[in-house]
């Protein structure tokens, strides 16, 4: 069985809408997908119409968390979409990545790189606004030649351009997503600078798993999560957080291991029950 849970569309910085993530997953062959985006589950719907029942779509998000600066993001699996309460927390994100990406354009103008907000919203798609799609209007301007130098040079937390927006803890993440009758696992946890110490903070938080596979975990980080995964009693999973041509990763190419669908759905079953 072919799978990859880390997946993202034009509903939130991914290239590709929906539909089109879907055909080409099915052109991957791939059988079970999950679409991760940021902070939204508005890429559900048309994805499921799109695929029609091939490959199975595992509703997941991802959310953007931060601890003392630091970019901590939590996936949620088998959640209930439908939940009121974990909805109007999207909702309030989605407004608040708004009114940032605004502001980030200000702060462009300031150091002499204009940007349009239009341009900003139209390269967005209807989704939610991220610094990812500013980065691209960065591009086409021509202030720098790709999306990962306008991180490193303007848009970086912390950065000359950088506006902070309000973020979750970790453990607020774990929460909402477990009130929502879903499993949490810690994502791309090689790029924390000490995700050991992360991952046994979560634990005690109600951690449900963490993000083996990733493309940006080297073959000693993923030992490392195993061996942790394996002592605390987490699941192991993995995808190839693909956001479109530019990934490091292709769709599919990431996989975790056998099992992992089976075993976040029963974490999350028991959070279900208790709702």
């Amino acid at each position: 069985m072919r799978v990859d849970l880390h997946l993202h569309t034009t509903a939130s910085d991914g290239q590709l809408a929906p539909s089109a993530l879907v055909r080409l997953a099915q052109a991957q062959r791939l059988d079970v997908i999950a679409i991760t985006d940021h902070d939204t589950t508005a890429g559900l719907a048309e994805a499921e119409q799109a695929a029609g029942g091939l490959p199975v779509i595992i509703l997941g998000i991802e959310l953007s968390a931060e601890d003392a600066r630091l970019d901590v993001h939590v996936l949620g699996y088998f959640f209930d979409a439908q939940d009121e309460a974990f909805q109007a927390v999207l909702a309030r994100f989605r407004d608040d990545r708004e009114r940032r990406g605004q502001k980030i354009v200000v702060k462009l103008a300031e150091l002499g790189l204009p940007v349009a907000w239009e341009r900003v919203l139209a390269l967005a798609n209807g989704g939610a606004v991220g610094r990812p799609h500013v980065a691209r209007a960065l591009v086409e301007a021509g202030y720098v030649e790709s999306v990962k130098e306008a991180f490193d040079r303007f848009l970086y937390t912390g950065g000359p351009a950088y506006v902070p927006r309000e973020r979750l803890t970790p453990e607020g993440a774990i929460d909402l997503i477990h009130g929502a009758g879903g499993a949490a696992v810690l994502a791309h946890p090689g790029l924390l600078p000490d995700y050991a110490v992360m991952v046994v903070r979560l634990v005690s938080a109600g951690l449900d798993g963490v993000e083996v596979a990733h493309p940006k975990n080297s073959e000693t980080v993923r030992a490392n999560l195993r061996a942790l995964a394996g002592h605390y009693g987490l699941v192991m999973t993995g995808g190839s957080d693909y956001h479109g041509p530019e990934s490091d990763a292709a769709i599919g190419s990431v996989t975790p291991p056998p099992g992992c669908t089976e075993a976040l759905r029963e974490r999350a079953a028991k959070y279900q029950n208790t709702r």
